[in-house]
């Protein structure tokens, strides 16, 4: 069985008030290789000195534990955690949108709630597609979805409600054969693997809305998303942001692919994708001779 936990952010453009953001997402990983997550992500915070009762979290409040009594470096911390994806083949899989762009609210006057709310249904659907196929394809595996509680009880309720719909009799792109239940909520605080997803799409939400503190992480979860698996081809190159966005990341509305392709920017002139993984662009000439 394979999990995919999930958790919502919603940010400002940090140069740019009048625009807003709201992702969501997390990551995918093997049921087997879950209990030893949970042992690392403990030992991690013991080395910080962070009691087990304390939520990690991406943007906590004044009067969390990380503000408030903290002595490490955070920066530092969460490198070491995201890490950790890398060590038990985790994927990561997101959705944003640039809510000031939302048809609703352009064409119809919706309000920003109403928005929001449109949006996350349109980013749950987008996740449960790209899960089914081609992450639990791939793997010829079953899945399960577990999702932190959303902020408003009654709209958490219709969310489910939506996403049982989607299960039971698809989406217009895809049927599911593979995700076995519908999608099971919980509380963050009590579940650290929601914790480690609320990092992931803070981080993506944060870089994409130009926060500093974000993008000096990005580049530790850019390699890590879904990529597209080229399936059929015998071989094929591509750069990670094209093997990327669509799949593990997909921005809505079209135009904001732009600011997408920009994060990758630094990581496609260092990195690239092909059918032997991913590999140095300065070594490239090594694999495709053999």
């Amino acid at each position: 069985m394979r999990f995919l936990f999930i958790d919502d952010s919603r940010q400002k453009d940090q140069k740019n008030e009048n625009k807003e953001y709201v992702g969501y997402g997390g990551f995918c990983i093997d049921a087997i290789k879950v209990k030893s997550l949970n042992a690392d992500f403990y030992t991690i915070r013991e080395e910080y000195n962070i009691p087990r009762n304390i939520e990690l979290k991406w943007s906590p409040d004044k009067d969390h534990f990380l503000n408030k009594k903290f002595k490490g470096n955070r920066e530092e911390l969460f490198k070491k955690i995201l890490l950790l994806l890398s060590k038990y083949d985790a994927s990561i899989l997101c959705a944003v949108h640039d809510i000031n762009e939302c048809h609703g609210i352009k064409l119809y006057g919706w309000k920003i709630n109403q928005a929001i709310l449109w949006a996350t249904m349109e980013q749950f659907k987008y996740l449960v597609e790209r899960f089914e196929k081609p992450y639990l394809e791939e793997n010829d595996d079953i899945g399960l979805i577990i999702a932190d509680h959303y902020s408003n009880r009654k709209e958490e309720s219709n969310l489910i409600k939506q996403s049982k719909f989607y299960i039971n009799h698809g989406t217009e792109f895809q049927k599911f054969n593979k995700i076995c239940l519908t999608p099971l909520t919980t509380s963050s605080k009590d579940l650290p693997f929601i914790q480690i997803a609320d990092l992931i799409i803070g981080i993506t939400v944060g870089s994409l809305a130009n926060s500093m503190h974000a993008l000096k992480l990005f580049d530790d979860i850019s390699v890590l998303f879904l990529k597209n698996p080229y399936k059929g081809d015998i071989g094929f190159v591509s750069t990670i942001s094209g093997s990327v966005i669509g799949f593990g990341l997909k921005l809505f509305p079209r135009n904001f692919i732009i600011r997408g392709m920009d994060l990758f920017n630094q990581i496609d002139k260092k990195y690239i994708y092909t059918d032997k993984g991913i590999i140095e662009r300065e070594y490239i000439n090594d694999f495709t001779e053999k």
